[in-house]
């Protein structure tokens, strides 16, 4: 029978050969046995045929070619499972349902972090004067000593108080006007263009306050490089009020227009911004920059809406029916600006693959940052830490609602300074709730992370994760946050694992917990039961004296690598010296080090 052996079915005739153990070169009879053999196989197979060519029975592939009435009764009858590919469908629906908790976790965070913009920017403005006050009638009476801490208070009321002054010079009436009467488009490519130098003056402007405050609080520093970094400051500060009034201004004229246009392409901004975003590569540390990036500005764009408000509200003689005329205008971007955030994070972790929970991992970061203001040997105030972390910087908005509400009311008149002082009242009483609010849930995140860290502690959930995230496990079992730096300066380097890692593995190793055995460690087995090899080995009439000293001191070498060894134990301390929580937490009457 001739063959061709490259086509199937030669393919088959030459298992068939294999099977009956017939080699290549074999007799006539031989060969016609193996030629009944295939041809009961092929007849035998061609019964169960799929009218589909492309489908698989064993290891054979069909070739049948179906008729029409065959395929029509295929295509109607033909069915499938899911359950035959149970892990992949079960992997989609986890990354459905993550998709859908982003919103809700991100919300979490955005409102957190908003809160602790609010606690810096109201401080400013309400305890800096009281604590500014309190330390000059200290300092004249003698009973208080001048402290660093101040001296930077003076120099923020300082650079306050003169670029305040610097913008009375500017008249926001004439800056309006001058903005309106550009076009749309202009418009629109103007606002983009201050959007994009607010994040850079943002990105270095507080360090331009800490090396302002170093200089002037360090005793080697020179009288001279302190005013030059004076100078810098105040030029900064008021080149960013400056840029921050423009906003304003330009998103007033937008509200104001009557065909609406510039809001609607201001808007739509929003979602371009989708487009630079998530078709990146994010990790933790780059999403949770972008994470604090969007909490100071949705904290600022909220600022410039108000300042909106008071413009319009003023110069209609507070009517409420053109609030009611506004209020449409304002939830609109509002809502515009929440849905992108919600839409680009949710993308983000999905093309990403990072957990829903990674940012409790970034609220407990940011509550460290609370608990590690308030204590005694702190290194820089609360409203620092925030504007290192977020990227807030709250004086030049402070400097513009001054500017802004001078312009706008009148204080020579008696109802208007009764109606500033309630106001400044009920700012400092938000200020107290808000502080109150903020530190009582920073203490129920950090209990919460110290609850994880006792159930983590357990063996099997310690190792189980450690395998997921390197091949050699770090000295301490205890979980450990990501160490993330200041804003636009984040750090690739993760130490041990975070809240989010073992909350996405927590039914996984719940399960595993259940099924696997613990075995019995090593060090509590007792040294009777290591024998000596040579009584199994050798033989009883073996008198060899040189052999014998051979194997005498290949058995104790034996012994000493079968003996356990008595391992080393680091202490807590030493073993969590590089753990930011566990040095923020775990020793309170320690001085804590600075990341």
């Amino acid at each position: 029978m001739e063959m061709n052996f490259h086509t199937d079915e030669g393919v088959r005739f030459r298992k068939v050969k294999a099977n009956i153990g017939i080699d290549d070169e074999c007799s006539e009879l031989e060969e016609s046995d193996v030629v009944d053999r295939f041809k009961e196989e092929t007849q035998e197979g061609s019964q169960d045929i799929s009218p589909y060519p492309w489908e698989e029975h064993g290891d054979r592939e069909c070739l049948y070619v179906p008729s029409f009435w065959d395929y029509i009764k295929g295509e109607l009858t033909r069915g499938y499972s899911l359950d035959n590919d149970e892990l992949r469908y079960t992997e989609k629906q986890k990354k459905i349902n993550a998709f859908l908790k982003i919103p809700i976790e991100l919300e979490k965070f955005l409102f957190y972090g908003t809160l602790q913009c609010l606690e810096a920017f109201c401080h400013l403005s309400t305890f800096l004067p009281i604590r500014l006050l309190t330390s000059v009638i200290g300092l004249l009476l003698c009973s208080r000593k001048w402290t660093a801490s101040n001296t930077c208070d003076f120099l923020k009321a300082f650079i306050v108080t003169v670029c305040s002054c610097l913008m009375t010079l500017i008249d926001t009436s004439v800056m309006y006007h001058q903005v309106r009467g550009q076009g749309v488009i202009k418009l629109y490519i103007f606002y983009n263009m201050l959007e994009v130098a607010d994040k850079l003056f943002s990105s270095f402007g507080q360090d331009i306050f800490d090396a302002l405050f170093w200089s002037s609080t360090h005793s080697s520093s020179s009288y001279v490089r302190m005013f030059v970094h004076l100078f810098i400051a105040i030029i900064y500060t008021w080149l960013h009020t400056i840029l921050v009034l423009l906003q304003a201004t330009t998103l007033n004229v937008a509200f104001n227009s009557h065909t609406q246009a510039l809001l609607a392409i201001m808007m739509s901004n929003n979602f371009v911004e989708l487009k630079g975003s998530v078709f990146k590569k994010f990790a933790k540390a780059n999403l949770f920059q972008m994470s604090c990036s969007d909490v100071r500005e949705r904290f600022h764009i909220f600022t410039l809406l108000a300042v909106v408000v008071v413009r319009n509200m003023m110069a209609v003689n507070w009517k409420f029916e053109h609030f009611m005329e506004m209020l449409p205008d304002l939830a609109l971007v509002t809502i515009a600006e929440i849905i992108v955030d919600w839409l680009k994070h949710a993308f983000i972790t999905k093309f990403n693959e990072i957990p829903a929970e990674v940012y409790q991992d970034f609220t407990i970061t940011i509550a460290f940052d609370v608990i590690r203001s308030r204590d005694e040997k702190a290194f820089s105030d609360y409203s620092d830490q925030v504007s290192r972390r977020m990227g807030f910087i709250p004086i030049p908005l402070t400097i513009m609602l001054i500017r802004v509400i001078t312009q706008t009311f009148d204080f020579t008149v008696t109802s208007v300074q009764l109606v500033f002082c309630l106001t400044w009242i009920l700012l400092l009483s938000l200020k107290i709730v808000n502080g109150i609010v903020v530190l009582g849930k920073a203490c129920g995140h950090v209990k919460r992370y110290r609850e994880l860290q006792e159930k983590a502690e357990c063996e099997i959930f310690r190792k189980r994760v450690l395998m997921r995230k390197s091949k050699s496990a770090p000295n301490s079992p205890r979980i450990s946050l990501v160490d993330f730096s200041d804003v636009l300066h984040q750090t690739v380097s993760n130490k041990g694992f975070t809240v989010s890692d073992l909350m996405s593995h927590w039914d996984e190793l719940n399960r595993s917990l259940e099924t696997t055995p613990i075995q019995e460690p090593r060090r509590t087995k007792s040294l009777a039961i290591f024998k000596s090899r040579r009584d199994n080995s050798l033989p009883s009439h073996t008198t060899n004296t040189e052999k014998d000293e051979k194997e005498d001191a290949s058995e104790i070498a034996d012994q000493s690598k079968n003996t356990p060894r008595k391992r080393t134990r680091t202490t807590e301390c030493e073993s969590l010296s590089d753990v930011q929580a566990y040095t923020m937490l775990g020793n309170a009457t320690e001085p804590m080090e600075v990341l």
